[in-house]
């Protein structure tokens, strides 16, 4: 494939995904309950920090080390990566007994999701440097739609399922990602066809992912810190109810942030092209897609298509619009440091901010009588502030 058909491929792929992540998530406003909606968040939440730790941004060091083989790569990624998993059993342990939730009922599916998201993590840069580009899109697009189907089917035969239903359907969704990794690997050890022609044969010498493996885990514990104990303080300090408010949000106009920073930084380290100019572009274009999801969102609840039991999710959406527009510009240039010799520095300054998130997020709570909207308007205020600062940094640095 010519780089264009590829890069429009992967784009309308993203797409896809998004919409069918976001169909999703007003699903779950529209069949399930707040409490339902909450617990399945939580627990959704304490897989994805357990996935997170245990790649330790595997899929970015398996695309920025373009001088590695895949098939090498893959078996090394995937084999730190479960040893990681097994470790951090602990962990998730804890985590889910701070949340409240039952450690029987809830930590069998903290674990299966977070084992076959990683795989699916996995198996999108596998296909991308491997298979064609039909095959690449397919993997990015597949997993969200069948959640989806599975979650119209659960919430319509079975609507007492609650929580398992919407653990269920997104189980089986990382399920089907993951068998992108079954694909045979015996041509995996030289450029697939269809990106043959979109990079140079040898990468150049600036695009390496050298960070050691303590910086690279050390990065990712503080993104997953910060990321879960958001919810995690939420749902302790304010219940459930507002726990929902905060992550359905969050999983909704998360999307276009992770969209981009999934589709478009992977496509620059498999060909070795900054492309600054088109990367602010698009950076750009997805704050406006967050917007627009904004207000999407409003509408339905002034339209009551939503249930008035969320109505307490319009205080929620100004704040987190503006802290992911901003994300979705630094996701777009998420490619940057590997590109510019910056990797180490990136990753210091990345586990800076979180730690001034962290102290944002747990700071306010010795104030008496704080209000949940007025907690949020501090954390999103703090975090897209220091995500364009960031940005500015990669565009500057030379």
């Amino acid at each position: 494939l010519m780089p264009i058909a590829l890069s429009s491929r992967i784009a309308l792929a993203s797409a896809a995904s998004l919409c069918a992540q976001a169909f999703f998530g007003l699903l779950m406003l529209r069949l399930f309950s707040p409490a339902d909606v909450g617990r399945f968040t939580v627990v959704g939440q304490i897989g994805f920090f357990w996935m997170t730790l245990a790649l330790a941004q595997s899929p970015l060091s398996f695309l920025a080390n373009l001088h590695i083989a895949p098939a090498q790569a893959l078996r090394r990624a995937l084999v730190s990566s479960l040893r990681r998993w097994l470790v951090l059993l602990p962990v998730a342990v804890a985590a889910l007994w701070m949340s409240g939730l039952s450690l029987i009922q809830f930590l069998p599916w903290a674990a299966a999701m977070a084992l076959l998201q990683m795989a699916w993590y996995m198996a999108q840069p596998w296909a991308l440097r491997t298979a064609s580009g039909r095959s690449a899109a397919l993997v990015r697009a597949v997993p969200p739609i069948a959640a989806v189907m599975f979650g119209v089917v659960l919430g319509q035969l079975w609507p007492a399922s609650g929580a398992t239903g919407l653990l269920l359907a997104a189980t089986c969704s990382y399920a089907i990602g993951a068998m992108w990794l079954l694909q045979p690997t015996a041509a995996s050890d030289s450029p697939p066809p269809n990106l043959a022609h979109t990079h140079s044969p040898t990468p150049s010498p600036a695009q390496a992912d050298d960070r050691s493996a303590g910086l690279r885990l050390a990065h990712t514990v503080a993104d997953a810190v910060a990321g879960t104990a958001l919810l995690l303080v939420w749902h302790r300090a304010y219940g459930t109810a507002e726990a929902s408010y905060l992550g359905v949000l969050l999983r909704l106009l998360g999307l276009f942030p992770a969209v981009v920073h999934a589709a478009w930084p992977p496509l620059r380290l498999s060909r070795g092209q900054q492309r600054k100019a088109v990367s602010l572009w698009v950076g750009c274009a997805g704050a406006l897609c967050t917007a627009g999801g904004g207000l999407v969102v409003f509408a339905a609840l002034r339209w009551g298509w939503i249930a008035p039991s969320w109505q307490a999710l319009t205080g929620y959406l100004l704040p987190l619009v503006l802290w992911q527009g901003c994300a979705c510009v630094f996701a777009a240039l998420g490619h940057f440091p590997f590109q510019r010799g910056m990797a180490r520095k990136f990753s210091q300054a990345a586990i800076g901010f979180n730690a001034l998130q962290l102290i944002v997020l747990g700071a306010p709570l010795a104030l008496d009588a704080l209000a949940p909207v007025t907690h949020i308007w501090w954390v999103a205020s703090t975090s897209a502030t220091g995500l364009l600062a960031l940005a500015a940094w990669f565009i500057r640095k030379t």
